[in-house]
């Protein structure tokens, strides 16, 4: 799942699911019981892709987090939110060896933990991030480019296919004739490619 996709919503428990924006609102799903509200544009909402956990070193994305955490769910179950302050302190410095308890208290880390089993619940791993995305859709157009449609081979023979057609067409004009009228220069067109183009700091 995209996490841009993916918000939380100061004052409303778990996490939400954009479905439409607009100017004036949003309208979001609920990833805990599915149901869908309106919310207006100037709600406090945190987006995941924007939220980092403090560290000694280099803040970590979020993301990168979660998506350590379900890679080792298979070999290491995450603790429940209600364990231990402890226990649940020991299973984040095992993620994140330089994590920065002076910065990070034990409701961000209950937090983490919550969030994680609510995007397990809904098959949202592996979490990407949209820049990643566009930039595997280039990586396939790369490659249909090089898979050989279009060789060397096939541009001489299209080449070639055009020479006669030029011929032909330079046969057709009668040797110094001229032409009555003056014929009005051909306009070419011009096709313009649009490009596509593509929310705080969280603890």
């Amino acid at each position: 799942m995209v996490i841009q996709e993916i918000i939380a919503i100061a004052g409303k428990p778990g996490l939400y699911r954009i479905i439409k924006t607009n100017r004036a609102n949003l309208v979001v799903e609920s990833m805990l019981d599915k149901k869908r509200v309106s919310i207006p544009g100037t709600s406090r909402i945190s987006s995941l892709a924007d939220i980092t956990m403090y560290t000694t070193g280099e803040d970590a994305l979020l993301m990168d987090i979660l998506n350590l955490m379900h890679e080792k769910a298979g070999k290491e179950a995450a603790p429940e939110s209600n364990s231990a302050p402890q226990i649940v302190r020991d299973y984040a410095d095992s993620l994140v060896p330089n994590l920065d308890h002076e910065r990070v208290y034990n409701s961000d880390l209950k937090k983490l933990i919550q969030w994680f089993s609510i995007l397990r619940s809904n098959a949202a791993f592996p979490l990407t991030s949209e820049a990643k995305k566009e930039d595997e859709g280039e990586d396939v157009a790369l490659e249909g480019a090089d898979s050989g449609e279009i060789t060397e081979e096939g541009k001489a023979k299209k080449t070639a296919a055009k020479k006669p057609a030029a011929k032909k067409a330079a046969a057709k004009k009668p040797a110094g004739k001229k032409t009555a009228t003056a014929g009005k220069p051909t306009q070419k067109k011009t096709t313009i490619k649009k490009s596509s183009g593509s929310a705080s700091k969280g603890k």
